[in-house]
């Protein structure tokens, strides 16, 4: 597996588009396939989109854990034969193509530190 016990990564968005706006874009972000109504397949792992439980429009606004608050999450898990490095690559295009789309996006994980902070 690598140096991370896990490659498991949370990233939460905040926007105010509706869920199948975001997992759309997520899609065409990822050049993924739809599997069910929430769940995209990539060439790196499995993404699903979630609403999240805990969103709070006051809370998510407040730095530096406000994102917790976020209104979305995504639950992604590596495919079993992609090498860490790919997939640290892969999470980190993703969080950049997020960024450059206009959505706030805040990565939770055992290898954050290797990922892009957002300028």
């Amino acid at each position: 597996m690598g140096i991370y016990d896990s490659l498991y990564c949370k990233i939460f968005i905040d926007s105010e588009c509706d869920m199948d706006f975001l997992i759309n874009k997520i899609n065409e972000l990822v050049s993924g396939q739809k599997k069910l109504f929430r769940t995209i397949d990539t060439e790196f792992g499995e993404l699903d989109v979630n609403k999240n439980e805990d969103f709070d429009s006051e809370k998510r606004c407040i730095k530096p854990n406000g994102f917790l608050y976020s209104r979305y999450y995504l639950d992604v898990e590596p495919n079993e034969q992609i090498e860490q490095e790919d997939y640290i690559a892969n999470i980190s295009k993703l969080l950049q193509d997020l960024w450059k789309s206009d959505f706030e996006a805040v990565a939770a994980c055992d290898f954050e530190e290797e990922l892009p902070s957002k300028a």
